[in-house]
C-alpha cells in the first residue's frame, strides 16, 4: 500500500517550434481555466505553473485584472509557481546566470504570495554537477528532475542525496517517465489498468518508499477539472491498496525529507542519454545566440556591475532597474530549448532581439555611468583606466584615445606611461550648425585623431580605476607590419613553418607541432542533434599561408589564412563533389608578460549541412579531460562510445552517448606525472565556444588534440532516424519545421586562448581565464568625438560627486576568485559580493579588508542574512557579502 501523490501541472514552453506570442495567446485561455477552476472546485487542492515565473509575468501583462485573483490561489499555496524566471540549460550558461535565473524567479513569484521552494526541472537537456550549490544558495534543498540520470551507473533508487563538488548536498527525486507519466489519465479501466498502474509500480519499486509521486500533465496541456474524480477511481480500482491523491511537490518533498535517513549518496553530473534523450551535441547549435549571450554575461559581470558598484560607493545614482531588465532579458533566453537552439526561425529571430536589446540596455547604462564617473574624476582629455579584478592588474592594457595631437604621449603622476602605438586614424571633423541672427550657420569642425594603443601599467587599483594624462609628444612606440613567420613575447614563440603552426614554451621547451587545423564534415542532423552521414569522412584545412605580422615590445600578432574546398550540401556530400571553399582568417596574439596565445578565427560560412571544428594539438596523452562548471572544474573520460557495437549502444541507449561534452567556457587536458618536471597541461580559454571533444592519439598522431566545435550548420528542426539518434523526430514527431537560418549563412567570429603550463589544477585554470576574460577597460572624457559610444552625444546633467584620481573599492588578499560584484536587490545603497575558492584547502577571508563599508553581512545568493555563518570559503564553492554604504557620503574610510 502506498501513497500517490499525483502532481497536476503543465509544462509550459515559452517558446519553442512556435514563438512567445502563440504562448501568449495560449497562456490567456489554458491559465484563466486554471484560476477558474481552482476557485470553483475546492476538491482540486492545488496545480502547479511549471516552476517557472516568467509564464506569469507573461499573462499578467495580457490579464492584469487577473492579479488579484492569482495572488490569492499563489497565497494559500494552491497554485504554484517560481522557483526559475525560466526554466534554465544548465551547461550552455553562466553560473552567474543560473543564480540570477533563480533570483529573479524566487523574487516575481514571491511578490504574488508564495514562491515554489523545490528545484523543479523536469525537461532541462541535463543537470550541471554543481546543481546542488546553486540550489544551496538559494535555500533550495532539493530537485525534481527527468533527464540525465542512468539507473545502472549512477544510482540505483529514484531518491537520493546529489552532493555537488562544492560539497553542498540537497534531496534528489526523478521523474521515471518523465513529467508527462500520466497526462490526460482517465477514469477508464484499460487506461489505469494497462498505463497508470503499471507505472506506479516501476515508480514504486525504483523508490522504495511508502509514498511516490508522479506528475500528470504535458506539453501546453489545460487542467483537467474531472481529476479529483479520476484520482478517487484510481483508489477505488488498483489491487495494491494504493491511495490517489491531489498532491503538490512541496508537500512530497516534505514527506522524502521525514525518510531520508537512509538514501544513497551521488556526485557529478547527469548527461547520460540512457532513458531520456539529452541531446549531448546541442551545444554547437545556432552558435549566433550562445556567442552574443556569452558576450552580453561577460559584460554585465566584468564591466557593468563592477562600474555600478564604484559609482554606487560614491553615491551616484546608478537606476540598477535597467540592470534588471537586462537581466531578465538574457535570461528569457535561457529557457533549455531557448538556449539551446532547437527553435524555429521565428523563435530564434525573438530570441536574437532580445538579446539585442540587452546589450543596447547594458551599453548605454555603461555609457551614461561612466560618463558620469569620470565627470567627478577627469578634466578634459583625461583617460580613467578601471580594473575589475579583486587584486591590482599590473599588464598590457587596450586603450582608446582622441586628439587634436598628431603624435600623443601618457603619464601616470607625472612619469611617461609605456605604451605602443597600434592604430591611428584622422577623423574628419564634420561641421557644428550654430543659430545666429541671421538663421542656421555651418561652421567646420578641424580634424582630430583617433589612436589604438597599448598600455603597459603597473598597480591599477583592485576593482577600481587609475587617471592618466594624454601629452603632446614626438614620438611613441609602435608595433611594426611585416611578413615575418614568427611572433613571441617572454613565454612563447609561435612559428609558422612549411604552412605548419609550431608552438614553444621558451621556459621549459615544450613544443608543439601542427598546432592548428581545422576539420569538416557533413551534418545529416538537425537542431537537437549532431549526426554523421553515412559514409562520409572528415576533409581537413589546407597548409596555412601568412598573410602579415606586426610586432612591437608589447604586442606581436600574426595573420594567417587556412581554407578548405568542401562539398555545399549533403547531395554534393553524397556525389563527392567538394565544389566550395571554406576560407578561415586566424589572427594570433602574444602580449609581453602572459601567459596566453588569443586565437581569433573569422570565416563567413556559405556552405549547408555541416559542422566545422578546430582541432589543436597537444603534447599530452591523457586519460580524461577537464572543464569548468561553475565555482569548480569536472573530470570527464575520454572514451568515443561505452559499447563496442552500434547495435549495443542502441540497445541500451537513446541516443549515442558520444564522449562530445558541454564546457561553461575552459577546456584542458592534463598528463600528471609522478615527477613533477615531467607533469604538464594544455588550457583553452574560449568566448562562447560551448562544444568539446578530446581526439585519442591515432598512429598518425602522437598526441591528443582537443576538438572546439565552431559551429554546426542545419536546416530542420526534427528528422526521423538519424545516424545518432534513432527513432522518432525530438520534440515534435512527426512533424519537420524547416529552419534554414539555423544553416548559419554569415560572417563569424571564433575566439579563444591557449596556455602551455605544468598543471590543469583549478586554481591555475582560474588564474588563466581571469587573465583572458577580465581584463582593464578605459574611457576617456573627451568633446572631440560623440560617436565611440552608444550614448555619449546626449546630454545628461549629473549632480557633482567629490572622488579621488585614483580609487580601490577594496582588494582582496586571499586566493579567491570573483564571481560577480552586483547591486542589492533590498538595499538601495549596498553591493553584493561574490566569491568562490579554486585551491584545495577551506581560505578564511579577513573582514578588515571590508572596514571602509558602513555594514557588513554574509549572505545566500538571495540576499537573506547567514547569522551563524563564519567567512571560511570550502573548495568549489562560494562566499556571499552584502556592503553597504552610507547614503549621504561618498565612499571613504571614515565616512562609510
Amino acid at each position: 500500500m502506498a501513497k500517490v501523490h499525483v502532481i497536476p501541472h503543465t509544462h509550459w514552453d515559452r517558446e519553442w517550434y512556435f514563438t512567445q506570442q502563440d504562448s501568449d495567446v495560449l497562456a490567456t485561455y489554458n491559465f484563466t481555466k486554471v484560476i477558474e477552476t481552482l476557485e470553483n472546485q475546492s476538491s482540486y487542492s492545488c496545480y502547479h505553473l511549471d516552476g517557472q515565473s516568467a509564464i506569469v509575468e507573461d499573462y499578467l501583462k495580457v490579464m492584469p485584472h487577473m492579479r488579484e485573483r492569482m495572488a490569492k490561489l499563489v497565497s494559500d499555496k494552491r497554485l504554484f509557481i517560481g522557483p526559475w524566471y525560466t526554466q534554465t540549460d544548465t551547461f550552455n550558461v553562466a553560473g552567474e546566470s543560473i543564480i540570477r535565473n533563480l533570483k529573479y524567479g524566487m523574487h516575481v513569484a514571491e511578490q504574488l504570495g508564495h514562491s515554489m521552494h523545490v528545484g523543479y526541472l523536469p525537461d532541462t537537456f541535463g543537470h550541471n554537477a554543481q546543481m546542488p550549490t546553486l540550489f544551496k544558495g538559494c535555500g533550495i534543498d532539493n530537485i525534481i528532475f527527468w533527464r540525465g540520470i542512468d539507473y545502472d551507473q549512477q544510482v540505483e533508487r529514484s531518491n537520493f542525496f546529489w552532493q555537488s563538488t562544492g560539497g553542498d548536498s540537497i534531496i534528489a527525486y526523478n521523474l521515471v517517465h518523465g513529467y508527462g507519466a500520466a497526462k490526460n489519465i482517465v477514469a477508464e479501466p484499460a487506461h489505469l489498468d494497462n498505463k497508470i498502474f503499471p507505472m506506479v509500480e516501476k515508480i514504486k519499486a525504483l523508490a522504495g518508499l511508502d509514498e511516490v509521486l508522479i506528475p500528470s500533465g504535458g506539453d501546453q496541456v489545460n487542467i483537467d477539472p474531472n481529476l479529483p474524480a479520476t484520482l478517487a477511481k484510481a483508489t477505488e480500482r488498483n489491487g495494491a491498496g494504493d491511495t490517489y491523491v491531489i498532491s503538490s511537490m512541496e508537500d512530497y518533498v516534505d514527506y522524502l525529507r521525514q525518510d531520508s535517513h537512509d538514501f544513497d549518496t551521488y556526485k557529478g553530473e547527469f548527461k547520460i542519454p540512457r532513458y531520456t534523450r539529452i541531446h549531448k551535441t546541442i551545444g554547437s547549435v545556432r552558435y549566433d545566440i550562445k556567442k552574443l549571450n556569452f558576450d552580453i554575461e561577460q559584460f554585465l559581470l566584468k564591466k557593468l556591475e563592477p562600474i555600478t558598484a564604484i559609482a554606487k560607493a560614491h553615491g551616484i545614482t546608478v537606476h540598477t532597474e535597467l540592470l534588471d531588465i537586462a537581466w531578465k532579458k538574457i535570461i528569457e533566453c535561457h529557457a533549455h530549448d531557448s538556449m539551446g537552439g532547437c527553435n524555429s526561425d521565428a523563435t530564434n529571430a525573438d530570441i536574437m532581439h532580445r538579446l539585442k536589446q540587452a546589450e543596447e540596455i547594458c551599453h548605454g547604462l555603461y555609457n551614461l555611468i561612466v560618463k558620469d564617473i569620470a565627470s567627478q574624476v577627469c578634466s578634459e582629455g583625461e583617460i580613467m583606466v578601471f580594473n575589475n579584478r579583486i587584486k591590482p592588474y599590473s599588464g598590457i592594457t587596450d586603450i582608446v584615445v582622441f586628439s587634436t595631437f598628431a603624435d600623443i604621449a601618457l603619464a601616470h603622476n607625472g612619469q611617461l606611461v609605456t605604451a605602443e602605438l597600434i592604430k591611428r586614424d584622422t577623423l574628419d571633423g564634420g561641421k557644428v550648425i550654430e543659430v545666429t541672427k541671421d538663421g542656421e550657420k555651418e561652421v567646420p569642425v578641424p580634424p582630430y585623431y583617433r589612436f589604438e594603443l597599448k598600455a603597459k601599467l603597473n598597480e591599477i587599483p583592485a576593482l577600481g580605476y587609475l587617471t592618466l594624462q594624454v601629452t603632446e609628444a614626438g614620438s611613441m612606440g609602435k608595433a611594426h607590419s611585416d611578413t615575418s613567420l614568427q611572433i613571441e613575447n617572454d613565454r612563447l614563440v609561435l612559428s609558422l613553418q612549411n604552412g605548419e603552426l609550431v608552438l614553444t614554451d621558451k621556459q621549459n621547451g615544450r613544443r608543439i607541432s601542427n598546432l592548428i587545423q581545422f576539420e569538416n564534415q557533413a551534418d545529416d542532423g538537425d537542431s537537437y542533434d549532431f549526426s554523421p552521414l553515412e559514409g562520409d569522412t572528415p576533409l581537413y584545412s589546407q597548409p596555412l599561408s601568412l598573410l602579415g605580422s606586426q610586432r612591437g615590445e608589447l604586442i606581436q600578432q600574426m595573420t594567417l589564412q587556412s581554407r578548405i574546398l568542401v562539398p555545399q550540401d549533403l547531395e554534393d556530400r553524397r556525389l563527392g563533389d567538394a565544389n566550395s571553399e571554406i576560407v578561415f582568417k586566424l589572427t594570433f596574439t602574444l602580449h609581453h608578460g602572459e601567459r596566453n596565445l588569443q586565437v581569433d578565427i573569422d570565416t563567413v560560412n556559405h556552405v549547408k549541412d555541416h559542422r566545422v571544428r578546430v582541432l589543436i594539438n597537444s603534447d599530452i596523452n591523457a586519460d580524461c579531460s577537464v572543464s569548468t562548471l561553475p565555482f569548480a572544474t569536472i573530470e570527464r573520460p575520454i572514451s568515443p562510445v561505452l559499447f563496442d557495437s552500434e547495435e549495443n549502444w542502441r540497445k541500451h541507449f537513446r541516443e549515442c552517448p558520444v564522449d562530445i561534452e558541454t564546457t561553461e567556457g575552459v577546456v584542458a587536458i592534463g598528463n600528471t606525472s609522478s615527477a613533477e618536471q615531467d607533469s604538464k597541461a594544455l588550457i583553452i580559454n574560449c568566448r562562447g565556444i560551448k562544444e568539446y571533444q578530446i581526439l585519442k592519439a591515432a598512429h598518425n598522431n602522437q598526441y591528443d588534440q582537443i576538438a572546439l566545435t565552431l559551429f554546426k550548420a542545419v536546416g530542420f528542426l526534427g528528422k526521423d532516424d538519424l545516424v545518432w539518434r534513432p527513432g522518432r523526430a525530438s520534440g515534435i514527431n512527426n512533424t519537420v519545421v524547416h529552419t534554414p537560418d539555423a544553416q548559419l549563412q554569415q560572417s563569424m567570429r571564433f575566439s579563444f586562448a591557449i596556455a602551455i603550463t605544468e598543471n590543469a589544477s583549478h586554481q591555475v585554470i582560474r588564474e588563466l581565464e581571469t587573465a583572458y576574460l577580465s581584463q582593464p577597460f578605459s574611457y576617456q572624457r573627451q568633446r572631440l568625438n560623440s560617436f565611440e559610444n552608444r550614448l555619449e552625444r546626449f546630454q545628461v546633467r549629473f549632480e557633482e560627486k567629490p572622488m579621488a584620481k585614483q580609487f580601490s573599492l577594496f582588494a582582496i588578499k586571499e586566493t579567491l576568485e570573483l564571481s560577480s560584484v552586483s547591486h542589492s536587490f533590498y538595499d538601495a545603497n549596498a553591493i553584493v559580493l561574490r566569491l568562490f575558492n579554486p585551491t584545495e584547502q577551506a581560505i578564511e577571508l579577513d573582514m578588515n579588508q571590508f572596514n571602509g563599508f558602513a555594514n557588513v553581512s554574509i549572505v545566500n545568493y538571495r540576499e537573506q542574512e547567514l547569522a551563524d555563518a563564519k567567512p571560511v570559503v570550502v573548495p568549489n564553492n562560494t562566499i556571499d557579502l552584502r556592503l553597504s554604504c552610507t547614503a549621504t557620503a561618498p565612499f571613504d574610510k571614515e565616512s562609510c
